[in-house]
């Protein structure tokens, strides 16, 4: 079948989409106005986190993944669990109940599980900065899979030094950036996150995730799609989550994988392929 034999590449496309590449986008065009008509970052930061998903537990138990790698796509069922600064385990599905792969993030490392090949890859967050040039961390991540407002390389969210604009249609945009990272956070009116564009500034990685179809779901306003697309010079990837069913705030059991069942495998000499 399709997804055996394509296994390698929705691995990689996972790990491309999710944690580094960069693509071309289109840029919103930024209206001029007076300082007096632009709230102080501080005040939107405020507004945005009182807007944001509010949770401690998130259990995606329905999802579907569309994950693209240099135009070959895969097609897959998925579900996700999330304990807030503390764990995200992704599994990925092909056929009904047959977990094929699996991602298990904490804040300290990534762990990839191929059970088809009975390999596993682990990864820390340094790696990325190392190879690619990108700063980015497990709570960056946490956040960009939640629609939730951060400061990429930081826990919490500072993002003094940061420049607030309007964009068309009563949009903001906060523009903010580290010594290694640019990024772009474009608001909604009613201050909901719609996109976050994440740059690495020595090389030409980049990572964008938009939000759209957001619903009460479980009590809590939810991006029902969310879209990353990243590229670089060689790879192009994408990864479009629609989240069909989840709940939060509820008491989740997480399972970490057992590797001593599996052969380590090397991240490098896969990325290469």
């Amino acid at each position: 079948m399709q997804i055996i034999k394509n296994n390698k590449i929705a691995i990689i496309a996972l790990l491309a989409v999710i944690f580094f590449s960069g693509c071309k986008t289109t840029r919103a065009t930024a209206v001029k106005a007076n300082h007096s008509a632009v709230n102080s970052i501080e005040q939107v930061i405020e507004q945005v986190q009182q807007a944001e998903p509010q949770f401690a537990t998130a259990n995606v138990s329905k999802m579907s993944l569309a994950l693209n790698l240099n135009q070959r796509e895969i097609n897959v069922s998925a579900t996700c669990k999330i304990r807030k600064d503390s764990a995200i385990h992704l599994s990925i599905q092909p056929f009904m109940g047959i977990e094929l792969f699996k991602a298990e993030l904490s804040p300290d490392s990534m762990w990839v599980f191929d059970k088809m090949n009975r390999r596993y890859y682990v990864v820390d967050y340094a790696f990325f900065r190392d190879r690619f040039g990108v700063e980015i961390d497990y709570y960056s991540l946490q956040a960009l899979i939640s629609n939730q407002l951060f400061s990429v390389g930081k826990k919490e969210v500072s993002l003094e030094g940061g420049n607030l604009s309007l964009l068309n249609e009563g949009r903001k945009k906060i523009d903010y950036e580290t010594a290694k990272m640019q990024q772009s956070t474009e608001i909604s009116i009613t201050n909901i996150i719609q996109q976050v564009l994440l740059k690495a500034k020595n090389s030409n990685y980049q990572l964008q995730t938009n939000y759209t179809d957001f619903s009460m779901m479980d009590g809590v306003n939810f991006p029902q799609k969310i879209a990353l697309h990243a590229t670089n010079d060689k790879t192009e990837a994408s990864c479009d989550f629609s989240i069909l069913k989840v709940n939060f705030n509820t008491d989740i059991k997480f399972s970490a994988t057992n590797p001593a069942r599996y052969t380590r495998g090397d991240i490098n000499q896969l990325l290469k392929k």
